[in-house]
């Protein structure tokens, strides 16, 4: 991860240390493992080999492209494979007898591996995160915050570990003075920003789900609190809830990668002015430098009490980093006296 660089020290260099982060992406939560064998221990190695290979075919596909997947043929992930990538596992809800094991595990990979992994089959590694949103799943004919299948899908924290982190509201945590189906159904954007309030979060992403044929299908809302900006995905169905979860984050990842990514052939330096009305606000505006999948350097020239001047490096496409941060909650603009400016959304 990039870390803004400076030529100052002492109290400047506790300005630009080290930022607060989603969890990592690196990270695979509750792989379902299954596996018989003649003995209580086979079983369970069998079981987790197996669920070691399918979680690191789990990352290798959250940080590549599409496209460059499918331009390439890759050899099936062995069972060594994976474990030399594998940096820590955990175990929860385990079952056993005789000759079956059964459970789920939590595998956390070693990010130099994975690099190493990925450069050896000709795939770029793209591992910077958005920020975090907060899902609101709808579902028809369904009291907003009653227990229901759609919403338990969202509630073990796999999707935390996606390069577009989502989190939930616990269940049981809800109600209609936090926010109301109404409220919902008209995707209105001060009674969603009561809600991010609540939870620290200022992106919100609303799925409305039904039933077709049998089969569930989404409507999905991205919505930047900070700025108001809405996007529609395209719907997206899949054969069951947790499946349709798991495609709506991986259709948001393919956006995330494929508008995020950026080559040092094209990179471009450019000096740029920051400005900010507190501490905390320059902090924000750090963060969302350093979490920028198009900045690949940034550099800190001077500071004040009001604004920073910072040189960055960038991957050439200006309006493809003015709409990654516009989603961050900062304004890219040209000022007549300053240059190229950024801001808080709405600030200046």
């Amino acid at each position: 991860m990039k870390h803004i660089l400076t030529t100052f020290f002492g109290f400047f260099l506790s300005l630009i240390a080290g930022l607060a982060i989603a969890a990592d992406p690196f990270t695979v939560v509750a792989v379902p493992v299954d596996a018989t064998g003649t003995s209580p221990i086979e079983a369970q190695t069998l079981a987790i080999q197996d669920g070691q290979a399918r979680a690191a075919k789990v990352i290798i596909e959250r940080l590549t492209l599409d496209s460059e997947r499918a331009a390439k043929v890759l050899p099936e992930i062995e069972i060594e494979t994976a474990a030399k990538m594998i940096r820590a596992l955990e175990i929860a809800n385990e079952k056993r007898s005789n000759n079956r094991y059964l459970g789920d595990i939590t595998v956390a990979f070693n990010p130099s591996e994975v690099q190493k992994y990925l450069r050896a089959n000709g795939l770029n590694m793209v591992s910077t995160q958005a920020r975090t949103r907060l899902v609101i799943p709808v579902l028809d004919n369904q009291s907003l915050w009653d227990l229901n299948p759609w919403s338990i899908v969202w509630q073990d924290g796999r999707y935390n570990h996606a390069l577009t982190p989502i989190k939930s509201v616990g269940l049981g945590q809800g109600d209609d003075t936090l926010i109301s189906a109404q409220e919902i159904a008209a995707l209105d954007i001060e009674a969603l920003k009561r809600v991010g309030s609540r939870y620290g979060i200022d992106q919100v992403l609303v799925v409305k789900t039904s039933e077709r044929s049998g089969s569930p299908y989404a409507a999905v809302t991205d919505i930047a609190l900070d700025t108001g900006q809405k996007r529609d995905l395209a719907g997206v169905s899949g054969f069951d809830f947790q499946n349709l979860a798991d495609k709506v984050v991986k259709q948001l990842e393919a956006d995330w990668k494929q508008a995020s990514v950026s080559t040092a052939e094209n990179a471009v330096s450019m000096a740029v002015s920051v400005l900010y009305a507190s501490h905390s606000e320059w902090l924000n505006l750090k963060e969302a430098i350093n979490g920028s999948a198009q900045i690949q350097d940034a550099r800190l020239d001077a500071l004040s009490k009001d604004g920073a001047l910072m040189t960055i490096t960038y991957g050439g496409d200006i309006e493809r980093l003015k709409t990654e941060l516009s989603f961050k909650g900062v304004d890219v603009r040209n000022d007549p006296s300053l240059g190229v400016v950024l801001a808080r959304s709405g600030r200046y």
